[in-house]
């Protein structure tokens, strides 16, 4: 009579009725932990599909990753640099901000200090680094929405920053470019640096907030997955 073990596979024994399923899981890296290829999406435009961070074509939103792996490290770079950029351009906007209404304050303080024109050269220096570095990501989101004909808010964003502090440096390089009708009786223009500003400096905190949401979200997903056993 055979002998049922020759029909055998030789890399199982004849005892062993187990049942091997496929991998559920990426084979582990040096370092123990299961290596994940991570892509990234937009959780607005779930079609969109990237291979590292980077922000969606489509509405200009931080991309997130579709996958979060055990003991994965949380990326905070952007959350970083947003907080940085909010910090200094709310340091040079509120005495901008200062400035730009100081006529409207009882006894105008500030009129006896220097004249408006040199006043706007300060609003310049003060506006200049708040809209070329702290505005620069959403410049260029905008620009890109533009590019891929997908406007969307940074669109917004960035013509409502780039139109109030061009306008504004036109004004105070050359107010004799304008007509009659934009001057007023001291023969200067009125400028907008603090706008520029005071735009950028409230999109900068509400990025800072969202992304800020967006981490305790992660985290309330990594806390539930360190829950889980590691191996079945």
């Amino acid at each position: 009579m055979p002998n049922p073990c020759d029909h055998v596979d030789h890399n199982h024994s004849c005892g062993d009725h187990s049942h091997h399923s496929p991998k559920a899981h990426n084979d582990p890296t040096p370092d123990g932990t299961d290596a994940v290829d991570t892509s990234y999406t937009c959780p607005m435009h779930s079609e969109v599909r990237s291979s590292g961070p980077g922000s969606c074509p489509s509405c200009g939103m931080a991309l997130e990753p579709t996958r979060i792996a055990v003991g994965e490290e949380k990326n905070d770079g952007e959350l970083r640099s947003m907080t940085r950029r909010l910090w200094v351009s709310a340091m040079l906007a509120l005495p901008l901000f200062v400035i730009a209404m100081s006529d409207l304050l009882p006894g105008r303080p500030l009129a006896a200090l220097a004249d408006r024109r040199w006043m706007a050269w300060v609003e310049a220096a003060l506006a200049t680094p708040v809209v070329l570095w702290g505005a620069q990501p959403f410049l260029v989101r905008g620009w890109q929405s533009i590019k891929n004909r997908s406007p969307n808010m940074f669109t917004l964003i960035a013509l409502g920053i780039s139109v109030a502090y061009l306008f504004s440096l036109v004004a105070a390089l050359a107010p004799s470019l304008f007509p009659p009708s934009f001057l007023l009786a001291s023969g200067r223009v009125v400028v907008y640096f603090e706008a520029a500003a005071v735009i950028t400096t409230l999109v900068l905190l509400g990025q800072v907030l969202e992304l800020r949401a967006r981490r305790r979200t992660g985290d309330a997903i990594r806390a539930l997955l360190n829950l889980a056993p590691q191996h079945a």
